[in-house]
């Protein structure tokens, strides 16, 4: 079952749930946090959005202590804000583990469809490297199943230019899948066809298969 964000960030009856008008210097971006690539043209709109009808969804941060912030969820819109000179910003001020505050940044993204396939896989990484889970415990707690996070774990196995063409859009995660198996200069070698040609997951697969043929029969 899909879990909601509300889920994790509880409602307004939870004592360690409450909305304030925080000032923008006073909140920090944590090394958690899953989305590492902005549209500049996406910015702009929001920017833009937020100067004409304020910011219609808080962001979610964490008391460090007085005056003392760490941004969960929102860096979109908290990097708008700044853009345009607010000074404040409303957020959910949310009393969380760092494991639920990865978990709720991953959840409130991939929710909203802003995270591309690799920042998706890396944050399931590093949820899976930094509190030791495993899929089936990381499906859980970001409501997907096992076997959809079990592959997006394996994209680490990708060699980093691959892993860029994913981050940039030029391919798909379904088009790269079967590279996984190959050492990283294949995959970068067949990652040009890919893009040059448009071939398709099934043209990929097959090309895998011979290659893997042609090393059985060395």
């Amino acid at each position: 079952m899909k879990r909601s964000l509300s889920s994790l960030i509880g409602n307004e009856e939870v004592p360690d749930y409450k909305i304030e008008n925080i000032n923008i210097e006073n909140i920090s971006t944590s090394d958690s946090q899953p989305r590492t690539f902005f549209d500049e043209n996406k910015q702009i709109e929001l920017s833009e959005s937020i100067r004409k009808s304020g910011v219609l969804q808080p962001i979610i941060v964490q008391r460090l202590g007085e005056n003392n912030y760490q941004l969960i969820a929102g860096e979109r819109r908290l990097r708008a804000c700044k853009h345009i000179g607010l000074q404040e910003i409303p957020a959910l001020v949310k009393e969380v583990s760092k494991q639920d505050a990865a978990v709720i940044g991953l959840v409130e993204n991939t929710q909203r469809s802003q995270l591309n396939t690799i920042e998706e896989a890396l944050g399931y990484k590093s949820l899976q490297e930094k509190y030791s889970l495993n899929a089936k415990e990381i499906s859980q707690l970001v409501g997907k199943s096992r076997p959809y996070v079990s592959n997006l774990l394996r994209i680490s196995n990708l060699s980093l230019k691959v892993q860029n063409a994913l981050k940039n859009n030029s391919v798909t995660f379904g088009q790269v899948r079967p590279l996984i198996i190959l050492d990283h200069n294949l995959q970068d070698t067949l990652l040009d066809e890919i893009i040059n040609l448009k071939l398709t997951s099934r043209t990929v697969e097959d090309k895998v298969n011979q290659l893997q043929g042609k090393n059985r029969i060395r």
